[in-house]
């Protein structure tokens, strides 16, 4: 019998759905949303990984890989791709433990190089609702008849909004001494402003609290990971933080959120907290905990364009 091909196999199965009366939710609300993929209500089907081999003549993903293994809350567009043997007409995937169904996405065409397997590549979303620390993804290979193969798990590791050197994956891994972070609700650039016991003013401009050597950060620093939305330039991140990896410099620090810009929006909600490292089990251990937060709401006409502090915060004691 002639395969269908992958286009085809979807359109098949979504005229399946509509004439059997089934939902066809959006999957608008999940953790993770596939481009141009189809979503499904339920558990993913097939056979869980592991479970004695590919029986002869099932689908199977055969190659699946990313960039990296990392992922941040509300990333947009991170790739994964793979192959499938040839009885993969399309590839489905989820949080087995997280989220209400799955998303099935067409495979592309055959390459040669590898025995005709089906190549192919998909981008995915992901909300702020994903608890933190190592996840697992899992995929799985259907055939043109709606048949679906062993399930092929990937493990990745969802980082904090404010960094943790990987500790939620790991807590065998210190987190930095000291975080200052600045959060915020909409799509505007809004800049966290620190100045430090010595005066020392760190923004977008100075992102460090000692002056660099030959353009490298001496030890000992607290330095700005991003300049998050500069200048309009929405990155969907909406946080920046100064980070101390080491113990900051002792005294009081004060705490600005400075709106750059207001980007054509009318105010935004912020959220300011400082974070500190906390040695759990005798030491061999760690984690971050809040120690300070300050919440407000700043509207457009503060915007300054960087020719002042911003609005004054608060104020902690360091360390």
């Amino acid at each position: 019998m002639r395969r269908p091909t992958p286009a085809l196999a979807l359109t098949l199965a979504l005229a399946l759905v509509s004439c059997g009366g089934e939902r066809n939710p959006s999957g608008l609300d999940e953790p993770l949303r596939v481009r141009n993929a189809q979503f499904r209500e339920g558990d993913l089907p097939g056979t869980p990984e592991g479970d004695g081999g590919v029986p002869d003549g099932a689908p199977a993903i055969t190659a699946l890989e990313s960039a990296n293994a990392l992922l941040r809350l509300r990333q947009p567009g991170k790739v994964f791709s793979g192959r499938t043997n040839p009885r993969g007409a399309t590839v489905g995937l989820r949080f087995p433990e997280l989220g209400t169904g799955w998303w099935q996405l067409n495979v592309g065409g055959a390459d040669p190089t590898f025995d005709n397997d089906y190549t192919w590549t998909l981008q995915a979303d992901f909300s702020d609702a994903i608890p933190t620390g190592l996840r697992t993804l899992r995929f799985v290979a259907i055939d043109p008849d709606g048949r679906a193969g062993p399930q092929r798990d990937y493990r990745v590791c969802v980082l904090p909004e404010v960094p943790d050197n990987l500790n939620a994956c790991d807590p065998t891994i210190a987190p930095p001494d000291t975080v200052i972070s600045l959060a915020w609700e909409d799509d505007v650039d809004l800049d966290l402003v620190v100045v430090t016991p010595d005066g020392r003013t760190v923004d977008a401009r100075h992102p460090s609290t000692l002056e660099p050597v030959r353009g490298v950060v001496p030890p000992g620093a607290g330095a700005l990971d991003r300049n998050s939305n500069a200048n309009c330039a929405i990155d969907g991140i909406r946080r920046e933080n100064l980070v101390f990896q080491g113990a900051p410099a002792p005294g009081v620090y004060r705490l600005y959120a400075n709106l750059f810009s207001a980007c054509g929006r009318t105010a935004t909600r912020y959220r300011l907290t400082t974070h500190l490292r906390e040695i759990l089990d005798e030491g061999r251990t760690s984690r971050v905990r809040e120690s300070f937060r300050r919440d407000g709401v700043l509207t457009a006409i503060a915007a300054n364009g960087g020719a002042a502090r911003g609005t004054f915060v608060g104020e902690v004691t360091l360390p």
